[in-house]
């Protein structure tokens, strides 16, 4: 398959990292960078100020602590009791909170972007903290002398053992705990950016949003180029978006290496693309 233009992402710093198989991302500044595809006019600085901001009003306290869960209780006595960052039921039908800028605006969120933000002000206090990808809820993790400990921002920050959040999770997941141990690990940056991705496209695919969904699966197909699924996904949300001849021309690139009933489908969708586009011209 022909590579996509990826000078689309001439601004996007952080995303054309990953994009170079690079790790040294700063997950903060590649969300935003994600979030400004729905507002191009957005400024990070609001954002990354008030991480900041929230890192030095827990300066002294965190000076004072005595050990790394007492720490962690002050963050999360900052970020979920002084300014109210929580999850709830609707934040999984907006896009808006995948969104840092909104996120903190409205101090709701999805368990990644509120996990983003706990791991961002940590860090700046030289807490290291890190997202873990568990299954359908992001958490964070901090290793410490004597154990690991996980918090859960979506839940008003609450702190649990290793055994206790696998057996939260197991309940929630319907999971075995010892097949959800490997998947509260530190995520890699690219795992990050891609389940922020994927959250957006799984909204935006109910909401049958076609034009935030091209931009989407752009990055997630640039993140994928040598995946056939990933171009033909594109190739469909094109023609639904009305760019005919661009999912003309990806479909049939996909074509050769679909499966049959896959095959059967595509077809009908370039059949269809190339007659709108005949009707247009």
């Amino acid at each position: 398959m022909k590579p996509l233009d990826v000078s689309r992402f001439h601004q996007d710093e952080e995303f054309s990292k990953l994009l170079v198989g690079r790790r040294d991302v700063d997950l903060v500044t590649a969300a935003l960078e994600i979030a400004r595809d729905a507002d191009p006019e957005l400024s990070f600085q609001p954002t990354l100020d008030w991480i900041q901001q929230r890192a030095d009003q827990l300066t002294l306290k965190i000076a004072s602590c005595a050990d790394e869960r007492a720490m962690l209780e002050q963050v999360v006595q900052c970020l979920s009791g002084e300014y109210g960052l929580r999850g709830d039921d609707d934040c999984f039908s907006q896009a808006e909170s995948s969104f840092l800028p909104q996120v903190i605006a409205t101090r709701r969120g999805l368990p990644i972007t509120l996990s983003l933000l706990y791991c961002a002000v940590a860090e700046r206090l030289g807490i290291a903290l890190q997202l873990a990808p568990a299954p359908q809820h992001v958490v964070c993790r901090l290793k410490t002398d004597r154990a690991v400990l996980y918090v859960d921002p979506f839940t008003e920050g609450r702190i649990l053992s290793e055994a206790e959040c696998l057996a939260w999770l197991s309940v929630r997941t319907q999971i075995a705990p010892e097949a959800l141990l490997p998947t509260l690990k530190p995520a890699a940056p690219r795992v990050v950016v891609e389940r922020m991705l994927l959250n957006l496209k799984n909204l935006y695919v109910k909401q049958s949003n076609w034009a935030a969904l091209w931009s989407v699966q752009y990055r997630l197909t640039a993140l994928n180029p040598a995946s056939v699924e990933a171009c033909r996904d594109l190739g469909v949300i094109a023609a639904h978006a009305g760019r005919h001849g661009v999912a003309v021309t990806l479909l049939r690139e996909c074509v050769p290496q679909l499966s049959e009933p896959d095959k059967s489908v595509v077809m009908q969708q370039i059949a269809d693309s190339a007659r709108k586009l005949a009707q247009w011209n």
